[in-house]
């Protein structure tokens, strides 16, 4: 037997659970007291015509009786009703009246066509009802489906999606649900319930490990309250989903959307894993790379300055009495040089440390702009040595609610990376624009520029750029630093080329909402 042909033997089988059950016969009670009272009025009806339209009309009456009964109820109900108007045309109108003994062949006749003419209608019509129930069945089916997994669709956390799936899976069927999913030692454990509960009797852990339905109902373990059906894809189980109710039963248009509602939260759940499973692997992948850099990155940036130390300070202790004053100053001045870029980069990996860990705390306290320029180009006196800096800000700019602390080591920064890509003797420029819904703060240099396609990756962390020039001694943490405090901030950070020779510049803007004062322009209006 193929697995197709189990699984719809299991469906067969698993058809009554839980007091989910198809109608019973062909004709309920109900049913048959409607087609009663439908009948009646149908002779009363006839009785009325009967005057006027005389015998040959009567049997129009009834069929149409007949054919009601077909669309409303189906095909069983609509024949207890032909037999039902067959007796009553004989006994009320073909002589002799009130008896069901007929003597003529002709009425036994006439009965007889009547009573054929009338069940092949009411077939007719009953087939007719079918397929328009059926159609009308499909459509529910699939708008539901469709809603259900559109609702599902934008779904990524597996939590999530669990909840969802047992609030949907219960609001549209009625039912009490709960999803299991196999914990790290492979035993099923409550995930999602709608209502709460995590109860579900050891009867799941049978479903699973066996790959089939179980509990009230089915085949398997019937004794419990519920079914348990297996969550499966096409690579296997990956759960398992408990369904209980009280009240109606479900009719078989709702267990066939329970089964493909099933079918749809496997799919998702797997989807999800999956998403997750990549998620993780692209993780792994990123902190290899970043390890990888950061291992680099130490090699080099330790290396070269302690190297530099290392020697000048060996100068200085074996033939420091062989050099002049001239010659000691300069050994001082580089280990003192390389020391404090060693200082930069220790500050460096403690910043994207505090970033990372988010445990930057804000002390904003009013800042004018100058003055914080002032204080990154003292702290970065030596480096820019070999540059010209020109510092352009207009009067009148606001002060800034800000931590000083933070917007200095953006500066540094961003200091520090002009006068890397740019040559000795070119000008760096520090300027400034506010217009009173923004203010922007900007620092030019006259380097090679950026790579077009490198401009939106130059502050993600470690990210260096390999062409041209522009690839320097540096751990890739400077400008990942600066966007970093910017938005801690309240600010944004962009870089672009210059339009008026090579070189890039790098614009950081400040929204109205940090200006402790107005720009004296604003402030005179």
């Amino acid at each position: 037997m193929t697995s197709g042909a189990r699984q719809n033997n299991r469906d067969r089988k698993h058809r009554d659970w839980i007091g989910i059950r198809s109608s019973g016969g062909p004709l309920s009670p109900w049913q048959f007291g409607v087609t009663l009272v439908v009948v009646a009025a149908a002779l009363a009806l006839a009785f009325l015509l009967y005057p006027v339209a005389g015998l040959e009309n009567a049997d129009l009456v009834f069929l149409t009786a007949i054919i009601a009964i077909a669309v409303r109820y189906g095909f069983w109900p609509s024949v207890a009703a032909c037999i039902l108007s067959a007796l009553a045309y004989n006994f009320f109108f073909f002589p002799p009246v009130n008896t069901f003994a007929m003597t003529d062949p002709g009425n036994i006749a006439t009965v007889f066509f009547f009573l054929v003419v009338a069940v092949a209608t009411s077939h007719l019509a009953a087939h007719a009802r079918a397929a328009a129930l059926a159609a009308e069945s499909r459509a529910e089916t699939t708008e539901a489906l469709y809603a259900f997994s559109r609702k599902i669709a934008g779904i990524v956390a597996l939590d999530d999606l669990l909840e969802a799936t047992a609030y949907q899976i219960g609001s549209m069927l009625r039912l009490d649900v709960m999803i299991l999913l196999p914990d790290a030692d492979g035993k099923l454990e409550v995930r999602a319930s709608n209502p709460p509960d995590d109860r579900p009797g050891g009867t799941d852990a049978w479903a699973w490990d066996e790959d089939r339905s179980a509990g009230r109902g089915a085949e398997a373990l019937f004794t419990t309250q519920h079914l348990f059906l297996p969550l499966r894809t096409s690579h296997g189980p990956v759960g398992a989903i408990g369904v209980s109710r009280t009240g109606a039963p479900l009719k078989p248009d709702e267990e066939r959307l329970l089964a493909a509602l099933v079918d749809q939260a496997a799919v998702a759940i797997e989807r999800s894993r999956l998403a997750a499973e990549m998620d993780a692997a692209r993780l792994a992948a990123e902190t290899e790379r970043l390890r990888t850099a950061l291992l680099t990155s130490l090699s080099h940036d330790l290396k070269t300055p302690l190297a530099s130390i290392t020697g000048a300070a060996t100068s200085l202790r074996e033939y420091g009495e062989l050099y002049d004053a001239a010659a000691r100053e300069e050994l001082a001045v580089t280990i003192q040089g390389e020391s404090e870029r060693l200082s930069r980069f220790v500050a460096n990996l403690l910043d994207m440390t505090r970033l990372k860990a988010g445990g930057i705390v804000l002390k904003r306290e009013p800042v004018d702009l100058g003055e914080a320029v002032g204080a990154a180009l003292q702290r970065m006196r030596g480096v820019l040595d070999e540059h010209q800096v020109a510092v352009e800000l207009p009067a009148g700019l606001p002060m800034l609610d800000l931590d000083v602390v933070l917007l200095e080591q953006v500066l540094v920064n961003l200091l520090d990376n002009a006068s890397k890509y740019s040559a000795p003797g070119s000008t760096i420029v520090i300027g400034a624009a506010c217009d009173g819904r923004m203010l922007e703060l900007t620092i030019s240099d006259e380097g090679s520029g950026i790579p077009a396609e490198d401009l939106e990756r130059v502050f993600e962390m470690f990210y260096r750029v390999n062409k041209g020039d522009r690839q320097r001694a540096g751990t890739g943490l400077g400008l990942s630093i600066c966007r970093g405090f910017v938005e801690v901030l309240g600010g944004t950070i962009r870089v672009a080329n210059r339009s008026d020779r090579s070189g890039a510049v790098f614009t950081v803007t400040f929204p109205r909402s940090v200006f402790t004062t107005l720009p004296q322009g604003d402030a005179a209006e």
